[in-house]
């Protein structure tokens, strides 16, 4: 397996190989009709499709690709911006607050 990056979740890691169809209904087949059950089992190995382990999507590019990159650079500025966007509460908001705990305190005594 590659590396890969969920464009959903952003999840950056090994994706996940999943089949589609269903294994009861293949041991099924396989023990009422032969024919029928090897053509489910072809089905079911040629429709194999990765997917992202954290999200169930198959939106999973290559970690090494443009588009992932683009992505990353992205995610790596909204970080920064957040990081930056952050204040600490003024002193009136920290005094109402406080107004407005003891007011309640003394309401539920």
């Amino acid at each position: 397996m590659s590396r890969v990056m969920c464009t959903a979740c952003n999840y950056i890691g090994e994706s996940r190989t999943i089949s589609r169809g269903s294994i009861d209904a293949e041991v099924i087949l396989w023990f009422c009709f032969l024919i029928p059950g090897l053509i489910y089992s072809i089905w079911r190995a040629v429709s194999r499709r990765e997917v992202c382990p954290c999200c169930g999507q198959e939106s999973c590019i290559p970690a090494n690709s443009p588009r992932a990159k683009f992505l990353k650079e992205r995610l790596a500025q909204q970080a920064a911006n957040a990081s930056l966007g952050f204040r600490p509460p003024s002193r009136a908001a920290i005094e109402t607050g406080r107004t407005v705990g003891r007011l309640i305190g003394r309401l539920l005594r």
